[in-house]
């Protein structure tokens, strides 16, 4: 009872320690890990801070303002009134205030201000997803590199099963004299290579661990077990951050030209300005006094409409030039879409006729070891018909995989 429960818990713990992998799985992961990601937080923080400069537009301006003065001549009264007396102003003169404006009316320019930096914000997000989108199909050419490897290894594992079966079928032929030793040692010689095999296809598949591991930060090691993608049915929509990117540029467009026609339209705005000088307001008074004046300002841009024209036009070229880029980058995604779908067609089309092959290859072969065994075909003849069959199993192998990288490229490719 207690060996049982002792191999129950050696089962369980071999279980845990086998980590289990999809490829949706390392796509988010290394999303998650990749450096340019931290940027994202930024781009949120910076947005959120140049909106709250903007909207600090509608509070109140106010400035203080200290002088001292002196000037070499003053007002004066022209003429010398009876009994009245006017002491002229000191030519030294001083003033402390504050100067305040309120905002009432700005046609729109804060406004726009808030959409720009919503807009610029956005840009650079969808530059960053560009850069994001473009880690799947890295992810997807490690991972089923690692796919394809292991099930290279499966089928090595069944080659040196059918090599070791001739090798006893020849050892037994070797004992009874109707073999030369030189037959037997031809199969040995094929086990040897296929072990040296065996070793360059581990060092394949640990070289594409530790680059996977890298990628999503965990330590992954031959115990992983990746799990094999289904077959996908792709949707025609196309959702590349890169057609977002666009769309974003153009509305930022959009929002500029909508800031400069509002450069150009009335603002109306509340002053107030008081403080402590000498003289004050009255310029007859020679002493220090309070003063203050307060009212509306309407202000009325002319200069303006000298640039707006040409302005206006650039921001136009700037658009042409986003839509040329959008052209330009759904011609080369569709031309390597139809070079995928054609690719997708010629594999399953390979498949096909791979099945028929590899039952072809198995009754050979498995007629081959009879006649191996009876002495009617050398090791040779046998070892021809166990590669054969072996090398129609790994070009099954090797077009199941490059289907899957390819549907997998092609969602990548389409964003969906």
């Amino acid at each position: 009872m207690k060996k049982l429960k002792y191999l129950f818990l050696l089962f369980l713990g071999f279980t845990n320690a086998q980590e289990t992998l999809s490829l949706e799985q390392c796509y988010q992961l290394s999303r998650e890990n990749y450096p340019l990601i931290k940027k994202q937080e930024l781009i949120k923080k910076s947005e959120q801070y140049t909106i709250e400069n903007a909207l600090k537009g509608w509070l109140p301006q106010i400035n203080i303002v200290g002088q001292a003065s002196y000037q070499n001549e003053v007002t004066e009264l022209p003429v010398k009134l009876p009994n009245i007396s006017v002491n002229p102003l000191s030519k030294d003169q001083y003033k402390v205030y504050a100067d305040v404006s309120q905002n009432i009316f700005d046609g729109g320019n804060i406004k726009n201000q808030k959409i720009i930096a919503k807009v610029q914000s956005e840009i650079q997000s969808q530059q960053i997803e560009v850069e994001l989108d473009k880690l799947k199909e890295r992810i997807n050419q490690i991972y089923f590199g690692i796919l394809l490897t292991d099930k290279q290894l499966s089928q090595l594992q069944l080659t040196k099963s059918d090599i070791n079966e001739g090798i006893k079928k020849a050892e037994a032929q070797l004992k009874n004299g109707v073999i030369f030793r030189s037959n037997l040692d031809v199969l040995k010689a094929e086990l040897v290579k296929n072990e040296q095999r065996e070793i360059e296809l581990k060092s394949v598949k640990k070289t594409y661990l530790q680059m996977l591991s890298f990628f999503v930060k965990r330590n992954l090691d031959e115990n992983t077990n990746l799990q094999t993608p289904e077959k996908l049915l792709i949707t025609e929509t196309n959702n590349r951050s890169e057609l977002k990117l666009f769309d974003a540029q153009k509305m930022l467009i959009a929002a500029q030209k909508k800031l400069v026609n509002t450069k150009n339209t009335p603002k109306l705005g509340a002053f107030f300005q008081g403080g402590y000088g000498k003289p004050g307001f009255n310029m007859l008074k020679n002493e220090f006094d309070t003063f203050y004046i307060a009212g509306v300002r309407l202000n009325i841009p002319i200069t303006g409409f000298y640039t707006k024209k040409n302005d206006l036009q650039l921001l136009d070229n700037q658009s042409q030039d986003v839509e040329i880029q959008r052209e330009n980058f759904l011609f080369n995604q569709n031309f390597t879409e139809i070079q995928q779908k054609n690719d997708l067609d010629k594999m399953q089309n390979l498949i096909d006729k791979d099945d028929e092959l590899i039952t072809l290859r198995k009754s050979i072969k498995k007629a081959s070891l009879a006649q191996l065994e009876n002495g009617v075909i050398t090791t040779n003849d046998y070892l021809r018909e166990v590669n054969a069959e072996e090398q129609a199993v790994l070009n099954k192998i090797s077009h199941e995989i490059q289907y899957l990288l390819t549907q997998y490229n092609l969602k990548a490719n389409l964003n969906n």
